[in-house]
């Protein structure tokens, strides 16, 4: 079976990646302590390279950049939580800032793939 399409985007491969991280953090303790929060991160996390994927099978750029939009919304989203546990001391300082960075770094790839996919 040949590799899905979305899969080979920049974007969705460092959503995927970023997800990894969070999923593992929302196994630690701090965040296994307070499920109602796990849980919301968890989501924002998996939102991110879900939206990617379905947006990119989706028939019309038009669309894939309002997916695009939905993901950079869920990014904001899991930096808002992120920032609200370092916050909180649920979070160790340095491992959110390094979570922050590739948390811009992502934002800066969706603003650019949004922007390619609307003026094509």
């Amino acid at each position: 079976m040949s590799e899905l399409p979305y899969r080979r985007l920049l974007a969705w491969q460092r959503a995927h990646a970023l997800a990894h991280e969070v999923l593992d953090l929302a196994e630690s303790e701090p965040f296994a302590r307070r499920p109602w929060f796990r849980d919301q991160v968890a989501r924002a996390a998996l939102s991110v390279s879900a939206n990617i994927a379905e947006g990119s099978g989706r028939h019309s750029r038009r669309e894939f950049a309002s997916h695009v939009a939905i993901a950079r919304g869920s990014l904001f989203e899991l930096d808002s939580a992120l920032l609200l546990a370092r916050e909180r001391g649920w979070l160790e300082h340095e491992r959110g800032r390094e979570l922050q960075s590739a948390i811009q770094e992502l934002s800066a790839i969706l603003s650019g793939l949004g922007q390619s996919l609307r003026d094509s």
